[in-house]
């Protein structure tokens, strides 16, 4: 029991950057949100259009993946115009970080697959997803196991 406590707190801490650019979506959008650190999950805190709930839910995975791609197009260019060809073994250290840097932020936008899945229902679904109202998951009080 306390060991799936400590992979939950772990994976909220894993998961922080990407609720915390949801935080960011909300304040943009200047709606009201509620986070607590560790949490997987940003709770809004009144109604929200369509296109305001699409927003704060791809922004994470927009951001993440537009800077990945980025950083990996960013070095493909210098990697053809310095060596003529993308090859990672070649270049400076400053440009093995800027490929590792893009590779990492393209991997880490896959945290947001259930966002991406609520936001195909918004769009092509009448009826609202299950996951469009995020719930807190089992802790030590509501543990259903």
């Amino acid at each position: 029991m306390k060991k799936k406590i400590v992979l939950q707190k772990l994976g909220g801490y894993y998961l922080m950057p990407h609720e915390l650019l949801h935080v960011l979506a909300y304040r943009i959008i200047g709606k009201p949100s509620q986070y607590q650190w560790g949490n997987y999950y940003v709770m809004p805190l009144g109604k929200m259009t369509r296109p305001q709930r699409l927003f704060t839910s791809l922004f994470p995975f927009i951001i993440c993946l537009g800077t990945g791609l980025f950083f990996i197009l960013t070095w493909m260019t210098i990697a053809f115009f310095y060596h003529q060809q993308p090859n990672p073994v070649n270049g400076s250290t400053w440009q093995h970080i800027l490929l590792l840097f893009g590779i990492g932020l393209a991997f880490y936008s896959t945290t947001a697959e259930g966002d991406i899945m609520n936001s195909y229902h918004l769009l092509f679904t009448k009826e609202q997803s299950q996951n469009s109202r995020p719930k807190p998951h089992g802790g030590p009080d509501n543990d259903s196991h």
